[in-house]
């Protein structure tokens, strides 16, 4: 395992017969570690012991400079509070009448969370009947507007310009967004992507497909670009597709950076991206109660490029 996930760390996605490697957390490699450590502590294995050992501690600093962050920002100020965005976004994956049930739970998580306040941009993936207006009175804020685009909703306190749905096959869809400048940031814009979960499609080769797709439809430079990527966050593939954006967690994460599966999350398939324009604050994983992935929030501020 320890071999298999040290090959998976340095040759991330690149490869399509081996990809899977790098989707070994390093939590669970760092625990198998550690598990046969211990049972050769009465063997006379010394050395293969000592260099367990010795790899349980390299999986150990890992996790913790790539996958786990106390806090990688300094405190924002009053005025960074007042000007700030608070962005979110989730993949439910609920069809239909179910939609209802899971969105009252989502709602009384937010309550929890933020009193009466939601995000002031929620981003939601493949959200179903979620959009109904009896949903829409449960969690979002009366001041907010929703809009629909393909298989992606959106509600904003920010007024939203300009909406452009991309493409929506059976494999995958995108869609763009921009917004009006507000509480003192300029216009910015969002792409929207959801992508296959098949894991035998080439990582690497996917998304070097939609890097020429986006071109080929004259897709407009977006500030952020985030959503259900299905792919593990630090591969080749990401930074093929996204070379000059930064990765939300890298920038500002704090605690636990896994978004899937909710319940007890291994990975972190669901990215947010943010170009030179944004400056990220704060970003955050939270468990909402309900669905199969974890909910990103971010902070931000939307600035003109020096």
């Amino acid at each position: 395992m320890s071999i298999a996930w040290a090959i998976g760390r340095v040759m991330t996605d690149r490869v399509a017969v081996i990809q899977s490697l790098h989707w070994i957390p390093t939590i669970i490699a760092l625990a198998i570690t550690v598990v046969c450590a211990s049972i050769l502590s009465g063997s006379s294995w010394r050395r293969c012991r000592r260099i367990l050992w010795m790899i349980a501690c390299l999986q150990a600093v890992i996790f913790l400079v790539q996958d786990y962050a106390i806090a990688r920002t300094t405190p924002m100020t009053i005025a960074d509070r007042d000007s700030a965005i608070r962005i979110a976004h989730i993949n439910v994956n609920w069809p239909g009448e179910r939609a209802k049930v899971s969105a009252r739970k989502l709602s009384d998580s937010f309550r929890r969370l933020y009193g009466e306040n939601g995000p002031d941009v929620f981003f939601v993936s493949e959200f179903g009947g979620l959009l109904g207006t009896e949903i829409l009175e449960e969690y979002c804020p009366k001041n907010a507007t929703a809009v629909s685009i393909g298989r992606f909703a959106v509600v904003s306190r920010v007024p939203i310009t300009e909406v452009i749905p991309l493409y929506d096959d059976s494999k995958s869809t995108a869609a763009f967004v921009r917004f009006a400048p507000w509480k003192g940031n300029v216009s910015w814009s969002a792409l929207l992507i959801d992508l296959p979960s098949n894991p035998a499609i080439s990582r690497f080769k996917m998304l070097g497909d939609l890097r020429l797709r986006l071109d080929a439809l004259a897709t407009p430079a977006p500030d952020i670009i985030l959503g259900d990527f299905n792919t593990v966050r630090g591969g080749a593939a990401i930074q093929k597709f996204a070379p000059k954006m930064q990765d939300a967690f890298a920038e500002a994460g704090i605690g636990y950076g896994a978004t899937y599966p909710r319940i007890f999350p291994l990975l972190h398939i669901d990215q947010m991206l943010f170009g030179p324009c944004i400056t990220v604050k704060e970003y955050k994983i939270i468990d909402t109660g309900s669905g199969a992935h974890r909910m990103q929030i971010a902070t931000i501020q939307s600035k003109k490029d020096s």
